[in-house]
């Protein structure tokens, strides 16, 4: 350890590489960033519309609570410890009439199911996280849930036994237990305390009832096991001689509660058909049924090239002067020759002939044995070989190889990294189907949002439950605003474009620069050109640029036509010559014929 080797006057070198490609694989990750789109789940045939105003609103969401940087962050907690979380929640104190929140946790806050096996954990049957508060925070929070606070005492409100303390413990911070002040503040705000909170579904008995009121028998009521003879009663009542239809069925219902040193609320959870909590998972390690992420398989080689070096620099340090190897009468004065030989500005006295006889020998030097040399090459290259993140990915290459060869191998190493991208493709799918229940059960008020509109200008618009209504799959596509999607995109656009020029209009023109990947800024100033009606100046001037380009066609045509005519009388006068010719061979051979 660290300290075993200051204690032994080494010096320790930590140099942290993993770093980097930790930075690598998260730099692609908010480079390539995806866009959720909304498809109905109808059973009308026809084609099926993408329903832009639920893109658009999660895209609001997103914006608003910078959704984008929390993904990024929990993407690469996985890639460092195996898992990244986040919540999505109604927060209603900055807004009335609520704000979506989307935000990354920390994954050692959070516990989860341990029977849970398929990735992002999405077989888990519950989930609990806690949270650190300050005393104040913890009896306000308390005190939003319905519980009434001010009568529960600090050992209730706080859950000392999710982090292993004892109840009857000082709940103060270590720094007030050092200054070591008296009891007589009976508050303090800066009390440390912890709550739990746990969501988890349970199985529901209910029964589909078929309407007795629809005669058509197509609609179907969902009643549950304690409403059912209450139904059944007064259907009795109604109707003694038809029995009421209904078949037994199960559901899942979500709960919520909140923990402290007691249960401090328990309720539905806010999102019926799901947790609000999303984890994105790593690696699995099969027998212990834990996740870990690229900082696991890096760790050994890590370890093991700053132990060889740490190593190497205590060789070269304790073996750089050499040293002597001396007969006890060699010096005059022992002392004085440890305290100078190392110096080469001093001079150490030796007795007579000392040096003559060969009673000081130097000490044989060690150096630093290749085996060192190779153990450190090997353990920095293993780094980037265990984890598949090769140096074209890093941009570290320094050969000069054609870009098809290095093209490849970078697609090589993104083909070991799919794993990674794989859950979070599932992460993003899960947000989206969060986001979903949020717009269609809270958001759909009324309340107005920005969208981009279809001729690149932004607009507001109403989120009305009549066009968020109904199911939807969830589809998650490369983000057009992405730096590479954008350069990706605009290469192809720059070579299809030569090919339909003739047929670019306005429309085309704004999708073209919105993909070009120049500032917004100027993007701007384009669409508004483009979109700005013509003055009446430019209309004119279009006015005699059309007329002169029909008369410069007609002029052309004209010319055409000229030319058509003259080659005609010139064909008709080449007939001509030729019947001519045609003639006088017939004659001559007519004369020719009579002489014989």
């Amino acid at each position: 350890t660290r300290a075993a080797l200051v204690d032994q006057d080494r010096a320790p070198i930590t140099f942290n590489r993993t770093l980097t490609f930790i930075k690598a694989v998260a730099g692609m990750e908010i480079a390539g960033r995806h866009e959720t789109v909304f498809l109905p789940r109808g059973t009308d045939e026809g084609d099926v519309v993408v329903n832009e105003i639920l893109g658009q609103a999660s895209r609001w969401m997103g914006d608003n609570c910078d959704a984008e940087d929390e993904q990024s962050e929990a993407f690469q907690a996985t890639l460092i410890c195996g898992m990244g979380w986040s919540e999505s929640r109604m927060c209603f104190e900055e807004q009335d009439d609520g704000k979506y929140i989307e935000e990354e946790t920390d994954p050692i806050a959070m516990y989860w199911d341990k029977n849970a096996r398929k990735k992002n954990l999405a077989d888990a049957r519950h989930f609990f996280r806690v949270q650190k508060l300050t005393l104040d925070d913890a009896r306000a929070f308390a005190d939003s849930l319905g519980a009434t606070a001010d009568k529960v005492s600090d050992d209730e409100l706080s859950a000392t036994w999710a982090v292993g303390m004892e109840t009857t413990m000082d709940l103060r911070p270590v720094e007030e237990r050092r200054l070591k002040q008296s009891d007589n503040y009976p508050h303090d705000p800066r009390t440390e305390c912890y709550i739990v909170q746990c969501q988890w579904w349970e199985r529901e008995t209910y029964f589909k009832v078929a309407d007795p009121t629809d005669r058509a028998g197509q609609r179907m009521l969902d009643v549950t096991a304690q409403e059912l003879p209450l139904l059944q009663e007064r259907w009795q009542q109604i109707a003694p001689d038809i029995p009421l239809q209904y078949v037994r069925m199960t559901r899942r219902r979500y709960m919520q509660a909140f923990l402290g040193g007691s249960l401090l609320a328990k309720r539905p959870c806010p999102r019926k058909n799901g947790f609000t909590f999303n984890c994105i998972t790593g690696q699995r390690h099969r027998s212990k049924g834990t996740w870990f992420g690229l900082v696991a398989v890096m760790r050994d080689p890590q370890m093991l090239a700053n132990k060889v070096l740490t190593q190497s620099l205590h060789i070269l340090n304790t073996t750089a002067k050499g040293g002597i190897i001396a007969e006890r009468t060699a010096f005059k004065d022992v002392r004085e020759a440890q305290v100078t030989y190392a110096r080469p500005d001093a001079i150490t006295i030796v007795e007579d002939g000392a040096i003559k006889n060969g009673r000081i020998m130097q000490k044989p030097g060690v150096g630093l044995a290749a085996p060192y040399v190779q153990l450190m090459e090997l353990s920095v290259k293993a780094i980037p070989d265990v984890t598949g993140v090769n140096l074209e990915l890093l941009g570290l290459r320094e050969v000069n190889q054609p870009g098809v060869l290095e093209a490849q191998r970078k697609q090589a190493g993104m083909t070991i990294l799919a794993t990674l991208f794989d859950s979070l493709r599932r992460y993003r799918k899960m947000i989206g189907r969060l986001r979903l229940f949020f717009i269609q059960n809270f958001l759909s008020d009324g309340r107005l949002i920005r969208i981009l509109g279809p001729n690149g200008n932004f607009q507001a618009i109403r989120l009305v439950r009549e066009r968020t209504v109904g199911e939807y799959d969830v589809i998650v596509d490369d983000a057009p605003t992405s730096p590479n999607q954008k350069e990706k995109t605009f290469g192809m656009l720059m070579q299809l474009l030569p090919a339909f020029k003739e047929m670019i209009t306005p429309e085309v023109a704004i999708i073209v620069i919105e993909h070009s990947g120049l500032p917004s800024n100027v993007v701007k100033a384009f669409k508004e050109l483009i979109a700005k009606p013509p003055s009446e100046e430019q209309k004119a001037q279009q006015q005699i640029t059309f007329e002169g380009a029909i008369a410069e066609v007609k002029g052309k045509l004209a010319d055409i036509e000229q030319t058509y005519a003259s080659a005609a009388k010139s064909r008709s006068s080449a007939l001509v010559d030729l019947a001519q010719i045609g003639a006088i061979m017939s004659q001559q051979e007519m004369n020719r014929v009579k002489a014989e």
